[in-house]
């Protein structure tokens, strides 16, 4: 009696693996970097958001030198250290208010990608009321 023999299925599938894995990984790597991309951009929101309340409240202080929120927002961001890079310091004075806004870029995770973070805080200047 001849017996037939069927090829082995586990023969038919070598290299199925890899070739999943190349498929799979490109959008798996993406997501990853968009999700990391997302964290830092956060990270850039905050530290912009904490540098322009810091300088708000020094500029808001009574009789605070006209640069003292300049000055406390650069002190914060440069101790806070790179999660906003290129940052500007802005303070404007209008009337009993005070607003300071700080612009820059998070840190990207891909070079060519720029994502601009601005944020504000503002308050009413503290003076003497009779």
């Amino acid at each position: 009696m001849i017996r037939r023999t069927w090829p082995n299925v586990a023969s038919r599938d070598k290299g199925a693996a890899v070739v999943e894995f190349a498929i799979v990984a490109l959008p798996m790597l993406i997501v990853t970097f968009m999700v990391v991309q997302a964290a830092l951009v956060y990270y850039a929101r905050s530290t912009a958001l904490a540098a322009a309340t810091q300088g708000a409240n020094a500029a808001r202080a009574y009789n605070a030198p006209s640069d003292a929120g300049q000055l406390r927002a650069n002190n914060f961001l440069n101790q806070a250290g790179g999660g906003l890079r290129n940052h500007d310091v802005i303070v404007v004075f209008s009337g009993t208010d005070v607003t300071v806004t700080v612009t820059g870029n998070a840190v990207p995770v891909l070079p060519g990608f720029n994502f601009g973070v601005a944020q504000s805080a503002s308050g009413p200047r503290e003076r003497f009321v009779p």
